[in-house]
């Protein structure tokens, strides 16, 4: 979610994975970055924070609203 915060991704819109690598290697202290993708990838799937999209991770009016209201959401 932090990742969608930072690049200030609306609902609706793709945070790509050309985007999201690069976040996940430099924000990511143990360089597990490709787990650290999965695991995000399930959590805000099963959250209904975000969807699957061929270019990266889409985020839904859900996730949107939970980073509009929860500034701790992570």
């Amino acid at each position: 979610m932090q990742a969608f915060r930072h690049f200030k991704v609306q609902a609706n819109e793709v945070l790509t994975y050309e985007q999201l690598i690069p976040y996940l290697e430099e924000h990511d202290e143990h360089n597990h970055f490709k787990d650290v993708q999965r695991e995000a990838e399930f959590h805000l799937t099963k959250e209904a924070y975000a969807t699957p999209d061929a270019a990266g991770l889409r985020l839904t009016p859900v996730g949107y609203n939970t980073l509009q209201e929860n500034k701790e959401v992570k």
